[in-house]
């Protein structure tokens, strides 16, 4: 056999570009073959997976190779398919157990009767990914041909499960007046991002102007304070809306600005395309730039505050 073999090294002190290049590598389905030496089965495909990955290490200040070489005859052949089918059993074996985990979780919901409209969106969307990656298995399984029957059908029975379990909607949200919601205190889980972030802008800006917020754990959110995007609350993802799109619908805040805002936060938070808004990546990453840089819940808030304020007048003409 002829094989592929990439010796690499990478020079930044960067964790991020390194991790970069590993995934890159387990991407492909290369195997470790000694120390900054990776292999793989040679084909032209494989090559051009190789030359990707060498571009990548040297855009990282590092320095790359690939070689095709033949083995020294078929006990080193084999040793090596040894190695690939290490690699790939390990592989099947995580997504058996994330298929096993998912059908668990699957079945004391519909034990416990739970499965909502919200938890079954869920147990769908991991059930999505489960097969996605069972898929990206099978296309690096470069020996053995024949996956795992048992994972196939485990997640044939979950799609099946899902399909045909009956959902419990969600109950109708109340309406409310900003003029019984004022001088309040609300909650929600510290290290804040899109939703959360998004949403105590909201309150203050067009429900509660004087409002005070606490950010902490969720076990210790304090009881007298309005929670809002936490699990059982209110004020929280309901059917397919995130926090601040309930807040638009309790609140009844029909505003084109908001509704544009809403939108790009449902894309960001919910990662479902459902608005398809070019913009959701950027504020996204503008939101976890300002998140790495700023560790304080309230700064982050005032920060963001003055983006979301520049939006909404964006959005409102």
């Amino acid at each position: 056999m002829r094989w592929l073999f990439l010796v690499h090294q990478v020079h930044t002190p960067s964790s991020k570009e390194r991790v970069k290049v590993w995934r890159a590598i387990k991407k492909i389905g290369a195997v470790l073959y000694r120390n900054s030496v990776y292999v793989l089965p040679y084909s032209k495909e494989r090559m051009e997976d190789f030359q990707w990955v060498c571009q990548q290490i040297k855009d990282a200040q590092g320095e790359a190779s690939v070689f095709v070489s033949r083995t020294s005859g078929p006990a080193k052949d084999q040793a090596l398919r040894a190695l690939f089918k290490k690699a790939r059993d390990d592989g099947y074996t995580k997504v058996q157990m994330a298929a096993e985990k998912l059908q668990r979780r699957i079945d004391l919901a519909r034990k416990g009767k739970r499965l909502t409209d919200r938890l079954q969106k869920e147990l769908e969307k991991e059930a999505k990914q489960l097969r996605e990656a069972f898929e990206d298995a099978k296309k690096i399984d470069f020996f053995v041909g024949i996956p795992p029957r048992k994972i196939s059908q485990l997640i044939e029975e979950i799609s099946r499960t899902l399909a045909l379990s009956p959902r419990i909607p969600a109950a109708p949200l109340p309406k409310y007046s900003v003029k019984d919601f004022r001088k309040k205190v609300w909650t929600t889980r510290e290290g804040i991002h899109i939703d959360r972030l998004c949403t105590a802008w909201l309150i203050r800006r067009f429900i509660d102007p004087e409002a005070r917020f606490v950010f902490a754990p969720e076990s210790s959110l304090p009881r007298h304070a309005i929670p809002f995007d936490v699990f059982g609350a209110e004020f929280s993802h309901r059917g397919e809306d995130c926090t601040f799109e309930t807040l638009l619908k309790a609140f009844r805040l029909r505003d084109p600005g908001l509704r544009s805002i809403a939108e790009i936060i449902h894309d960001v938070d919910l990662k479902d395309h459902k608005f398809s808004r070019s913009e959701a990546s950027g504020i996204d990453t503008v939101i976890r730039s300002l998140a790495d840089s700023l560790k304080d819940d309230h700064q982050l808030l005032e920060m963001g505050s003055a983006i979301l304020d520049a939006l909404y007048r964006l959005y409102s003409k």
